[in-house]
């Protein structure tokens, strides 16, 4: 008895420390629903830079198409046509998967921006040439980037030079991890009902299979990030040591390719924190050491083969991670990039100082005081800032997606006139009309689920609050780092399950009022 007492005051204790996130968390998709209602974020066509710009949408229009679309999901609900559909999941996986796959075949794109200047890279070590490493050069300013380009250099050399093509076929490969994981997460979050409504909300999701023709990577990384949260899933609820050593692999391959998915770490290493002092498990513990540590062995011996093979003497540190969080305070130029976004700031700074990381770190820290200093002082100001490096972020429904497809085709002849149609005529505007409701959708059922079982309901466990802390994670980090509104995605796809289960909590109600309605109308 003393015991089962003591476990449910950890289980209190635990509960409270996610309430420091759950709440904030909630408040910003309940925010976010309300302004993705009023307003939206795009980026125009022709330009050579992200220019978010915003522009009041018709909430009107919005309202009434997600009330018909919510309208026909009740009608399909009351046939129990999802009870009888058996294989909804596998459709959802073939059709996100076909679709992805058309796009890339439709678009047929090239590199762009940082991924073609990674994939010169990975050509130029294939030829003996190592100036990438040089003082002021790419790879000596952000070394992060030296998994991804040996990642490209060995599909060039499997696959042949600048296969584009084949790195997309990877990609449509990763949507459907993706996919798949995003089932498994919900089947062990929530009931089978749910599960089969995420399903049908995951086909909606337009962003990620544009995002198939991005050479770079972003859908890689993720890839590898959805699977650790599945495995992370399976460990809280079954305790399972074995978990935890999938999740470090997978996480170190993840982290390899694209290094933002160190957020997914954090939040594993909090999570079995948690778990450890609920459930007293200590010894799980121990795991976290190769959590943390596979990751920067296997990023360490890359680095070990490029110093051997153009002879350097030690692998560049690169560019301060200071310095992005400095960019990432300052205001945005008029008619140029968006509050907190890449500015050349941080490339910029490196150079003036020398390449001297010392010197940069105190250039970025004088540069933050000033930025934090009018924050303090203009309250006014830096509300506004900061909203608008959310909107840009968060508010942007193709999430740079069209952006991205229309820069990759610039210089792509092999792109069909159906994808031209799509990218920069008529169905471009189908294409993003379709888009802002789905996005509006996700939030509103996203926030519904907070409003009803996390707020009303007090519906909590560990496992759900572990999981709703990745998205967390993604916000904070996004908010205090270079902003991007494809930075963001990964963690907008992660709301599909928590969409589905208010999606769930709306048609139960729905039928209850019905059902409420006939057994009145019987009764007199």
């Amino acid at each position: 008895m003393p015991e089962t007492t003591n476990y449910e005051k950890r289980k209190k204790i635990v509960k409270l420390l996610t309430a420091f996130y759950l709440i904030p968390l909630g408040i910003m998709v309940l925010f976010n629903a309300g302004n993705s209602l009023l307003r939206t974020t795009y980026f125009d066509l022709y330009k050579d830079m992200e220019t978010a710009k915003y522009k009041w949408d018709d909430p009107i229009l919005l309202l009434i198409v997600t009330g018909t679309v919510l309208f026909l999901l009740y009608r399909l609900s009351i046939t129990e046509w999802f009870q009888r559909t058996g294989k909804l999941s596998l459709t959802a996986l073939l059709f996100g998967t076909g679709v992805s796959l058309v796009i890339v075949l439709l678009v047929r794109g090239t590199a762009i921006c940082d991924g073609e200047t990674v994939s010169e890279i990975a050509v130029s070590f294939m030829q003996g040439n190592y100036d990438a490493f040089r003082q002021g050069e790419y790879l000596y300013n952000y070394s992060f980037q030296i998994g991804l380009t040996a990642f490209l250099e060995v599909l060039y050399h499997l696959a042949g030079v600048e296969n584009y093509l084949a790195f997309q076929i990877i990609n449509v490969a990763a949507v459907a991890i993706i996919l798949f994981s995003l089932d498994q997460i919900t089947k062990e979050l929530f009931t089978e009902n749910v599960r089969k409504l995420e399903s049908v909300l995951s086909m909606g999701m337009l962003p990620l299979f544009l995002f198939s023709t991005f050479v770079y990577g972003d859908l890689i990384g993720w890839a590898f990030g959805m699977l650790a949260i599945w495995q992370m899933l399976c460990y809280l609820k079954r305790d399972g040591g074995k978990y935890l050593l999938r999740i470090a692999v997978l996480l170190a391959c993840g982290i390899v390719i694209k290094s933002n998915i160190n957020i997914v770490l954090v939040a594993v290493v909090i999570a079995v924190l948690l778990n450890c002092f609920q459930k007293r498990k200590y010894r799980h513990l121990l795991y976290i050491l190769p959590m943390i540590l596979l990751p920067v062995m296997c990023n360490s011996a890359i680095e070990g083969v490029y110093v051997q093979r153009a002879g350097l003497d030690r692998y560049p540190e690169g560019i301060p991670k200071l310095a992005w969080v400095a960019m990432s305070m300052q205001e945005g130029d008029e008619g140029g990039y968006a509050c907190g976004w890449y500015n050349g700031y941080n490339w910029a700074v490196y150079g003036q100082n020398g390449f001297d990381r010392t010197a940069t770190e105190k250039a970025c820290v004088e540069n933050l005081k000033q930025s934090l200093s009018r924050f303090l002082h203009e309250q006014k100001y830096a509300l506004n800032y900061f909203y608008k490096k959310f909107t840009s972020q968060w508010n942007a429904p193709d999430f740079q997606a069209m952006i991205s497809n229309e820069w990759c085709t610039r210089h792509s002849l092999h792109t069909t006139g159906i994808a031209k149609w799509f990218l920069f005529e008529e169905g471009r505007e189908i294409l993003l009309f379709v888009m802002n409701r789905y996005h509006f959708l996700i939030f509103l059922l996203t926030g519904t689920y907070f409003g009803i079982e996390v707020f009303r309901k007090r519906d909590w466990d560990l496992p759900k609050a572990y999981f709703m802390l990745n998205i967390f994670g993604g916000f904070l980090f996004h908010m205090i780092w270079e902003a991007q509104s494809r930075y963001v995605l990964g963690y907008f796809v992660l709301m599909l399950p928590l969409a589905a289960a208010g999606l769930a909590d709306i048609l139960d109600n729905v039928r209850k009022k019905k059902r409420k309605e006939k057994l009145a109308q019987a009764a007199r």
